[in-house]
């Protein structure tokens, strides 16, 4: 049986997922830094998981966050609205065009 790749092909093949990378110290959040402001936190909020927030800066980004789902959620609820309505006439005129 023929192999059906060629060797460099499967010699690349391997390196995905069984390579190792160290990260260096640049990769993470010093001790003690804010996750959302990169800085050191002011005020500091600890996650049950143990990420470190400033609490301005989780506070402003929760509300930024429900503000933006509120008004996704209006506008999801305003194209349900548009289908239903589109459906109901396209309903009533094969209705009509049955009668």
């Amino acid at each position: 049986r023929a192999p059906t790749e060629t060797y460099h092909q499967r010699a690349k093949l391997t390196q995905y997922g069984t390579t190792v990378a160290r990260l260096g110290t640049e990769s993470q959040t010093p001790f003690g830094h804010c996750c959302l402001g990169l800085e050191a936190a002011i005020d500091p909020v600890a996650t049950p998981s143990g990420h470190i927030y400033s609490r301005e800066a989780i506070v402003s980004y929760l509300l930024t966050k429900t503000q933006e789902l509120k008004r996704a959620r209006v506008q999801y609820d305003s194209r349900q609205a548009e289908k239903r309505a589109a459906a109901a006439t396209v309903a009533q005129d094969e209705e009509r065009q049955s009668q």
